[in-house]
C-alpha cells in the first residue's frame, strides 16, 4: 500500500504524514497558464516561490511531489507561438525546482513532457476517464509512466480492473479512494473542461460551480447517490490489493490538515468509524477542525478577489449565491453536525455483491441494490433537505434563465415593481 495525498500546503501536513505510507502529494499553483481540475477560488492561494519552496520542504521528509497540469481543455492555445513559450517556461521551471512528476489530461502534453522534459515522470489524469484495457494500453505506447483509473464509472467492475491491471504491465494503475461524483456521470467531461478554466491565468468567468450545483440537487432528491459514486471504503481496500492494485490516492486539495490526517490514518488502518461523508464528502468542513490555513480559504478577502465581478455578474444577485454557501457549508466552515449521516458501519457487507457481479450490464433502476442501502443508511436532516432544495432551484434558475448577467437597472425594476405588488395585496 501506497498514498498520493492532495497538498494543501500547510508545513503542519508533511509532519503530520510522518510514519504513514504517503510516497508522493500533489498540487499546483492557485492559477497557471495550463490551468488544471480545480477551480482557483477552491486551491489554496501559493505563488512560485512558496510553491519551490514547498517542494524543497516536502523532499526534505522523503516525500516526492507531483505537479498538476491535468487541463482538459486551452482552447488550442497550447498550438500558438505563445502557448508554446508560455508552457515551456512553467516545464523548465517546474524542472528546475525539482518537481518530480507531472499530472495531465492530454495527450499532447503527455508527448510534449516525455520529448522535451524526460527527467519528470508522467501521469495521466483521472480526467482522461481511463476505464478500459484498450485506453490503458493507448496511454502505456505513449510512454505514460502512471494512470489515474477513471474516478467515476469503474470502480466496482472487479473484472475489468484486473484486466486493465494486465494491460498495465510495468505501469502503475492509481485509484482515487475517496472521490464522490455520482456513478457513471453524463457531465463529468464538461465538468472537467469548465474547472480546467476556471484555474488558467485570467479567467474571467464567474466561478458558481454549474456542474456540482446539477450534481449536489440530485443527491438531495435521490440519496441513492451518495452510495453509487465510486469511492472505496477503507474496509474495502483489501480486495483492490488481491487484483495487484497497491497506489491508491487520497483527495481533495482544499481540505484542512486535521482532516486530510484523520482520512490518512483510516485508510492505511483500513477502517473508519463515524461518518462516509466524513472522507468524502469535498466541502461542509466543520469549523473546528479548520485551522489557520484552511480558513483563508474562506475568508471574506478570497470571496471579495473570485466573486465580486460587477462586470461578469449581476452583484444584486449575489446574496443567493451567499445563501448557497452558508446553507451548503461551501463558502464557508459548517458549524454543528453535518446534515447527511451515513454511517460507515453500516455499510459493513455492501461490498459483497461486487464481489461477482459489476453494474455495466444493468440499469440501476431495474438493479435497485444500492437504492435499498441507501435506505437503511443515508439520513438527511428534513430541514435542511428543504431549505437546499429551495436553493439549487433558485440557483439553477438564476443561471440557467440568464438572471445573473441580466442588466442591473432591469433587476432594480423588477425589485421595485415586485415590493409594489407586494404592498399592494395586503392593502
Amino acid at each position: 500500500m501506497k498514498f498520493s495525498v492532495a497538498c494543501n500546503f500547510d508545513d503542519a501536513l508533511l509532519d503530520g504524514l510522518r510514519g504513514y505510507p504517503v510516497y508522493e502529494i500533489y498540487g499546483k499553483l492557485t492559477a497557471d497558464f495550463f490551468g488544471g481540475g480545480r477551480p482557483s477560488f477552491y486551491l489554496p492561494e501559493v505563488n512560485r516561490t512558496a510553491l519551490a519552496d514547498y517542494v524543497r520542504k516536502t523532499h526534505e521528509h522523503g516525500i516526492a511531489f507531483n505537479y498538476l497540469l491535468n487541463a482538459s481543455a486551452m482552447g488550442n492555445t497550447e498550438f500558438t507561438r505563445e502557448g508554446q513559450r508560455n508552457m515551456e517556461e512553467i516545464l523548465e521551471w517546474l524542472d528546475g525546482i525539482g518537481v518530480d512528476s507531472v499530472t495531465v489530461a492530454n495527450v499532447y502534453f503527455l508527448r510534449l513532457v516525455k520529448r522535451r522534459h524526460p527527467r519528470l515522470k508522467v501521469r495521466i489524469s483521472s480526467h482522461r476517464f481511463t476505464d478500459n484495457a484498450r485506453k490503458v494500453r493507448f496511454w502505456v505506447a505513449n510512454g505514460a509512466d502512471y494512470i489515474v483509473v477513471s474516478e467515476v464509472n469503474i470502480h466496482r467492475e472487479l473484472k475489468v480492473l484486473e484486466s486493465m491491471k494486465k494491460a498495465a504491465g510495468d505501469v502503475e494503475l492509481q485509484l482515487i479512494v475517496n472521490n464522490w461524483c455520482r456513478q457513471d456521470c453524463a457531465i463529468a467531461g464538461n465538468h472537467a473542461v469548465t474547472l480546467s478554466n476556471a484555474s488558467q491565468t485570467g479567467s474571467k468567468g464567474f466561478p458558481l460551480d454549474y456542474c456540482s450545483i446539477v450534481c449536489n440537487q440530485l443527491r438531495i432528491e435521490e440519496p441513492v447517490n451518495y452510495l453509487r459514486a465510486n469511492w472505496i471504503r477503507p474496509e474495502d481496500l483489501c480486495h483492490y490489493e488481491k487484483l495487484g492494485f497497491h497506489n491508491f490516492k487520497i483527495v481533495e486539495r482544499n481540505t484542512p490538515t486535521r482532516i486530510l490526517l484523520d482520512r490518512v490514518k483510516s485508510y492505511a488502518a483500513r477502517r473508519h468509524d463515524g461518518n462516509l461523508l466524513d472522507l468524502v464528502q469535498n466541502y461542509s468542513y466543520p469549523a473546528d477542525k479548520m485551522g489557520d490555513k484552511a480558513a483563508d480559504a474562506y475568508s471574506v478577502r478570497r470571496m471579495l478577489k473570485y466573486f465580486i465581478k460587477p462586470q461578469a455578474i449581476n452583484l444584486m444577485k449575489f446574496t443567493k449565491v451567499i445563501d448557497f454557501g452558508k446553507t451548503a457549508s461551501v463558502l464557508y466552515p459548517r458549524l454543528g453536525p453535518n446534515p447527511v449521516q451515513i454511517d460507515n458501519r453500516a455499510l459493513d457487507g455492501f461490498f459483497d455483491r461486487f464481489l461477482t457481479k459489476g453494474c455495466q450490464d444493468l440499469d440501476c433502476e431495474d438493479c435497485r441494490y444500492c437504492h435499498e442501502w441507501a435506505e437503511k443508511t443515508v439520513r438527511i436532516d428534513p430541514d435542511w433537505k428543504g431549505r437546499m432544495e429551495a436553493i439549487y432551484k433558485d440557483l439553477l434558475e438564476e443561471t440557467d434563465g440568464g438572471g445573473f448577467w441580466e442588466p442591473y437597472l432591469k433587476t432594480a425594476k423588477d425589485t421595485v415593481e415586485d415590493l409594489a405588488g407586494r404592498f399592494l395585496n395586503r392593502n
